[in-house]
């Protein structure tokens, strides 16, 4: 993301409504728009994120991250984040957006890409069943807001097919 589009970025996360923001928990439930983009051009000047934004013009409608881990044995996986500004929800942008970060962690080299997402978000899962991802597991109880708990859904999709041992008679 260039200097240029940090105001409008700014803009764009203080734009999320109260429900983007509680499914979109990266930056926390009550999202400081100035905090986060600080955090996010941070993050861009090392080498373990990748941010995606999706523009309308000047105007940010959605963004992704791709992050890195840092020890060799993890560095075929990347984790996904994606947000997309409430106007823009449900009209193809997050399976645009989708579609270019597993294509760019293709050309990586990635062999998988994880996710977690809440369970209460029907949107967020019916987007990434759609483009191939599996549920791996669930962790009950993994959030607590307020009094309100919620659980959490690992999802993974795999890039590339490991090499199979052949089996020996």
């Amino acid at each position: 993301m260039q200097t240029r589009h940090r105001a409008a970025f700014e803009m764009f996360l203080n734009e999320l409504d109260k429900r983007t923001a509680y499914d979109y928990t990266h930056f926390g439930y009550a999202v400081d728009g100035r905090k986060a983009a600080a955090t996010v051009f941070r993050e861009m000047r090392g080498s373990r994120i990748v941010s995606y934004v999706l523009l309308d013009g000047e105007y940010v409608v959605g963004f992704g991250h791709l992050d890195f881990f840092p020890n060799k044995e993890k560095q075929h996986v990347v984790k996904l984040g994606i947000v997309l500004h409430p106007k823009y929800q449900g009209k193809g942008f997050g399976k645009l957006l989708l579609d270019y970060m597993i294509a760019d962690a293709t050309r990586m080299g990635k062999e998988k890409i994880w996710l977690a997402t809440h369970k209460d978000n029907p949107r967020a899962l019916a987007l990434y069943r759609n483009r191939g991802f599996a549920v791996e597991g669930l962790f009950r109880r993994e959030e607590k807001v307020g009094r309100k708990y919620r659980d959490i859904v690992s999802m993974a999709l795999f890039l590339r097919k490991g090499k199979r041992r052949r089996r020996n008679g």
